[in-house]
Formats: structure tokens, C-alpha cells, sequence
């Protein structure tokens, strides 16, 4: 492929889901008619090809059909891809994500059952993938946020290995900043080839957490079955276990397990919320044991907090630490006999990937404490000897209180100083001995809200905005994207 900056026009792909980036992208096509075309655009039913129909592997078309309607017959466009030398890793990453939405964790979940089947539909839609962007001549991919729900992967690892042009922007948790890349694993690496004028700032902000407020850090009274809960008990049985209808013993015995997990947990922790399926009550019923677990803060210890899965910050960022026990079995090793770690479950995770093998496995890490629900995040993260993460947000809160930070994954903060990059030779002292400089923290704070670019990618960030303006957004986001795409404007974060 040639690089953009020779090509009179750009064909893109973009995969834009969201009513606020279709508004963004329609306005960057509608900017620059005569520099970019928009020739392939997966999102809502209103775009080319419905995006979620591919992981839900429904029927579902956009305005142009449904994508394997149009690419019925096998026809090599993927041959690039499979001979890539990062093939596997590519498949396990596809796996990974597309298994969010199979049965146990979706009502309507796709009908993939075994590995073979997942190989097969990685094929399949490579190909029609392929063979959409080489009819229609696409030599540059637009993401709106970091590829990780799997359809949108797979995109990535094609373009990636036809040597497409990428483009993908994300939002910061800063307000009206956004963050654009090139490449996944180049996250978190500052741009050293872009020109810049340092934001003039005397501090740094602390967050707004918004999507944490209703998560609390203390024990209070236990829950009770609720009417959401039944609703999604009501919703299993519709589209999974409809024979359950006709078992109304076997249902009042699921709905006192139920209840039994309500009792164990704080009312804020309601365990049911979002989905339910039984294997979430295993889940919870073996979480529930820790919970009267005490906490020793005159120990030596490592604090790591598990991130939800799945999500970005695991499935695509993390890595091959995606597998969080990977990580903790490595800090493990690292540490002294004496140093334990204490391991805190995040507050909004479920049954995906916490079956029983995976506490068993966490069991036989002789070092690991895990501390109840309503463990005070913020006074562990205080007392631990540093604090320990695959990407997630916790381990900038503590960098900024001047704690010394490891981290696994590519983590958008970790090229701050006092921040750790996990490395198979890496050696406890040489993690305790670095201290943070709050100074030089600032200075490279300044230097990243100076790289990064204004605008609000991700409507949940909007509220974030004073005086937030959609239009005046969209104009702003839409210009800044267009450089972007067409390199008259450098990205945030880039491996040099």
C-alpha cells in the first residue's frame, strides 16, 4: 500500500458505532469531499454494514445488505493475515473478545460452541473482510475508539498486515481531550516527533471517576433481591433455560441461591445488576468467601486491583496480560518471601473469565491475599510498598501520591516517570529504588495534554465539559480527525 501522504484521495473504512462519531464522520467526509471517500463505513443499521451483527451473528443489515450476503463464496483476500507471523497471537486476541458474547455472558449470543468453531468464523470473516477492502480499494482505517470487540479487531489485524494506514482515536478521562495512535501496542509511548507548546498548568487534575460513584469503599448493610434482578432472572429463562417454566422448585431454589449471595455482600455490590446467568451464581457464591477475610496493614505487601474483563483495558491494551494471573504469577517471582500481594476483585466484574480454575489457579500463589469487596481502594493503594496493575486507571491516582507504579500492559501513563515497565529481567529493587518526582510528573503531564488533541470522542464524556456544545465538538473533532487521516497533524502516542 502507499502511504497517504502520495495518494490524491484517501478510501476509507470507518467503523463508527455511535450516533455523536457518525455526526463526526459525516462532517469529515462532508470537509473534504475531494481528499476523502468514505467507501466502506460499519456501524448502526444506518451505515454500510451493521457492525454488532458480526460478533451477535445475526442477519442484521446495514444500508448496503449484510456482509457475508455480498461475500457468499471463499475467495483467498485474507491470504495476507493467515501468513502473518503474528497469526495465533491474532486469533487468541479475536477468540478472547468474541467470547464476550457468547452464551453465558449475552441473552442473545451467538452459536459458536467450540474452538474449531471460533477458528472457523475467524477465517470466514477475514475473508469477506478482505475481500470488502480490496474491491473497494481501501487504503485507510478510521477507529473511534482502541480496537476490542472483535470485529473491529479482526479490521485492525488486517490493515496491519496489508500495511494500511491507520488512524485511531480514544478518549482521555481528561475533559474535552482525546488521544489518537497509530498502532495499539504504541499506547501510552508520547509522540517524541511532534512539535509542541506545553500546556501551562500548575497541578494536576484529579479525575472524575463518574462511571465509579455508585461503588463504595466500605461495608454497610447486605442487599436483597430487587426487581432488576428478577428481571434478568426472567430474561435467562426466556432465552436460555425456558424449560424452567415448567420447574417452579428448581427456580425457588435458584432464587433463594440468590438471595444467599445478596446477604453475603454489600448493598452497593449488587451482584445482579447487569446479567444474570448461573454461572454467575458459582461465581459469586465462591467470591463470597473472601469476604470476611481480614486485612493486615502492618505487613509488607504489593497492591493489585483486578480490571473488569471484559474490556479494553484487558482484552485489547493488556496484551497478553489480558490473562491477569500471568501477571500476577511474574510479580510473584519478583517479590521477596516476606512481601505479600493483596489482590481486590473490581467492584463491576462478573463470571467472565473467574471460572473455578481460575481461583483455583490464584490459589496456588502462596504470596496472594484477596481482600473483600469493600476493601478501601485508596487507603491499600496508601500502604502498599507500590502498587501493581495491567493498565488500569488506580495506578495514575497513585502515581500522582507519589507512589511507585508497575505496570504490564500499555497503559497510557506509562512513560511517566516513576512508573515501571514489566520486563522478564525486571528485579524488586530495581522497582523500589525509583521514586516519583512530582515535578517531573507535572512536566510530563504538560507534555501529553499537549499532544493530545480537544474534543470529546466518547459521549459519556461530555458531562465532563462546561458548556459542552455538540456542534461546536463535531466541527472541532471532525477537523483535528481529517488531519489526522490525511498526516497534516501528528498522533498522540507513537513508538519511535
Amino acid at each position: 500500500m502507499e502511504k497517504n501522504n502520495q495518494l490524491k484521495s484517501v478510501n476509507l473504512l470507518a467503523v463508527s458505532t455511535a450516533k455523536n462519531t457518525n455526526a463526526i464522520l459525516k462532517e469529515v467526509i462532508k470537509k473534504h469531499r475531494e481528499a476523502i471517500n468514505l467507501k466502506i463505513h460499519l456501524g448502526d443499521v444506518t451505515s454500510d454494514f451493521k457492525a454488532s451483527s458480526l460478533v451477535r451473528m445475526n442477519n442484521k443489515p446495514g444500508i448496503k445488505g449484510h456482509l457475508f450476503e455480498k461475500n457468499k463464496s471463499y475467495m483467498g483476500a485474507d491470504h495476507k493475515l493467515l501468513a502473518s507471523e503474528d497469526f495465533y497471537k491474532n486469533l487468541e486476541t479475536f477468540i478472547d473478545q468474541l467470547y464476550r458474547h457468547s452464551d453465558a455472558y449475552r441473552y442473545k449470543s451467538h452459536n459458536l460452541k467450540n474452538l474449531q468453531d471460533y477458528i472457523d468464523y475467524y477465517h470466514i470473516l477475514a475473508d469477506a473482510i478482505s475481500n470488502e477492502i480490496f474491491s473497494k480499494k481501501i487504503n485507510h482505517v478510521l477507529f473511534f475508539n482502541i480496537p476490542h470487540l472483535a470485529y473491529d479487531t479482526i479490521i485492525y489485524q488486517i490493515a496491519m498486515s496489508l500495511k494500511i494506514p491507520i488512524t485511531i482515536v480514544t478518549q482521555s478521562l481528561f475533559p474535552d481531550k482525546f488521544f489518537s495512535l497509530e498502532k495499539i501496542e504504541c499506547y501510552g509511548d508520547f509522540n517524541k516527533d511532534k512539535i509542541i507548546k506545553k500546556d501551562n498548568l500548575l497541578k494536576l487534575p484529579k479525575l472524575n471517576l463518574f462511571y465509579m460513584k455508585k461503588i463504595k469503599q466500605r461495608n454497610e448493610k447486605s442487599g436483597q433481591i430487587n426487581l432488576k434482578t428478577l428481571a434478568h432472572f426472567l430474561m435467562f429463562i426466556i432465552f436460555k433455560m425456558p424449560s424452567l417454566f415448567f420447574k417452579p422448585i428448581y427456580v425457588i431454589k435458584i432464587l433463594m441461591r440468590i438471595q444467599k449471595i445478596y446477604k453475603k455482600f454489600p448493598k452497593w455490590r449488587d451482584p445482579f445488576a447487569n446479567f444474570f446467568h448461573k454461572n454467575e451464581l458459582s461465581y459469586f457464591e465462591h467470591l463470597a468467601e473472601f469476604e470476611n477475610n481480614k486485612i493486615n496493614f502492618e505487613e509488607n505487601f504489593v497492591y493489585f486491583p483486578l480490571p473488569m474483563q471484559p474490556e479494553m483495558t484487558t482484552s485489547a491494551i493488556g496484551g497478553e496480560f489480558r490473562d491477569q494471573l500471568l501477571a500476577l504469577e511474574k510479580l510473584s517471582k519478583i517479590l521477596p518471601s516476606d512481601v505479600k500481594i493483596y489482590v481486590k476483585e473490581n467492584p463491576k466484574q462478573g463470571s467472565y473469565a473467574r471460572g473455578p480454575l481460575f481461583f483455583h489457579r490464584l490459589s496456588r500463589i502462596k504470596s496472594i491475599c484477596f481482600v473483600p469487596s469493600y476493601a478501601d481502594t485508596n487507603l491499600l493503594a496508601d500502604k502498599a510498598i507500590f502498587i501493581a496493575t495491567v493498565t488500569g486507571t488506580v495506578g495514575w491516582e497513585a502515581l500522582c501520591k507519589g507512589k511507585n507504579i508497575l505496570v504490564f500492559g500499555h497503559a497510557w501513563f506509562k512513560d511517566f516517570p516513576g512508573v515501571i515497565k514489566f520486563h522478564e529481567n525486571l528485579t524488586y529493587k530495581e522497582i523500589i529504588k525509583q521514586k516519583p518526582n512530582e515535578k517531573l510528573i507535572l512536566s510530563k503531564f504538560q507534555k501529553l495534554m499537549a499532544l493530545s488533541h480537544d474534543g470529546v470522542i466518547d459521549r459519556a464524556y461530555t458531562n465532563l465539559v462546561t458548556n459542552y456544545d455538540i456542534n461546536t465538538n463535531t466541527k472541532k473533532t471532525a477537523d483535528t480527525i481529517s488531519r489526522l487521516i490525511l498526516r497534516k497533524e501528528k498522533v498522540t502516542f507513537l513508538k519511535t
